[in-house]
């Protein structure tokens, strides 16, 4: 029976992988700094563990007291679009590159066998993104989240070359699920839907639609993290959706989905700002590695977080766009 260590399972991306896992048979034991966990896995082959992974002695611990065949780093300081991360350098390089240091040190010296996936960010890329975005991609620090990150890549790359561990960096792109922080801009898009439905006035304002984004469903990317885990050793992939949006389109499409009218009624704090740009992830390396790419379209997340968050009970039916 695998046992896999989950870093961030109250996260959004670690609650899903626990799900996937525990699917698969897994042991799962699942790692974060609450005192207890955030959702109920239902299944005895879960354990939680209250841990700050930024301490590396206190981590180490944890991967010692196990049998592993997984580790997925999941967790993160992480912030909405705009958030600024030099309050919190510190927790965030102790979250988001220190305890990685370990997981590796610990693979290096004691469990070589040890498969480490690390959930890595489209944010490497700056914006606009223009073109093909792919593993080859040219990737620039814009913030010390992202600078984090290709931190973190580096390591992986170097772990794996040097050393000889398992280790793949996941580029993931935006990711949605009703288990997403709701200051995020998708559950934003989808608190202005629900309010449509229910009172007939949808009623949103963001700082700009003038931006492109690839869109995916939390829920299926984390599955095929499962997926690439126990089916494939590729160094490093990009997850995503395939499927590029501008701000405006994504409004109006979901919008409509929904038979809402009026997406204008969506109010700009800062229409000037532009970040769009034609890109297009290609998912060509995740195909050839699994046989398998998301299928899951906004729509079908916005009804999951329609359905799950606000009771509303809207049949699965992505036709209706």
């Amino acid at each position: 029976m695998p046992y896999s260590l989950v870093l961030g399972t109250n996260g959004q991306d670690g609650s899903y992988l626990a799900d996937s896992l525990l699917r698969r048979g897994h042991v799962v034991i699942g790692v974060g700094r609450q005192d207890a966990p955030s959702y109920d896995f239902g299944s005895k082959r879960f354990e939680y563990i209250s841990l700050d992974i930024g301490s590396a002695s206190a981590l180490t611990d944890v991967l010692c007291s196990y049998p592993l065949d997984y580790v997925f780093h999941a967790a993160a300081v992480h912030g909405p679009s705009g958030f600024e991360y030099e309050s919190v350098w510190q927790s965030a390089l102790a979250v988001n590159i220190g305890s990685i240091q370990t997981v590796l040190e610990h693979a290096r010296t004691r469990a070589r066998d040890l498969r480490v996936m690390y959930a890595g960010s489209c944010k490497i890329f700056p914006n606009p993104h223009v073109g093909v975005i792919n593993e080859d991609t040219p990737a620039r620090g814009t913030c010390l989240y992202s600078i984090g990150k290709m931190a973190s890549r580096e390591l992986l790359s170097y772990y794996r070359q040097r050393h000889g561990v398992s280790t793949t960096n996941l580029i993931l792109f935006n990711h949605e699920s009703p288990r997403r922080d709701p200051s995020y801009l998708f559950p934003q898009l989808v608190r202005a839907i629900a309010s449509a439905l229910t009172t007939g006035e949808p009623s949103l304002q963001v700082r700009t639609l003038n931006f492109s984004v690839d869109w995916s469903a939390a829920d299926e990317i984390m599955d095929i993290v499962a997926d690439l885990a126990v089916m494939s050793d590729v160094p490093e992939v990009v997850l995503g959706s395939g499927q590029t949006w501008t701000g405006r389109a994504a409004v109006d499409h979901l919008f409509s989905a929904f038979g809402i009218a009026g997406a204008g009624l969506v109010q700009l704090e800062s229409p000037d700002l532009d970040y769009t740009g034609q890109f297009r992830v290609s998912l060509d390396r995740l195909a050839k590695a699994i046989n398998r790419v998301p299928t899951k379209t906004i729509v079908d997340i916005a009804t999951d977080i329609l359905n799950t968050n606000y009771r509303l009970q809207l049949p699965p039916d992505a036709s209706r766009a």
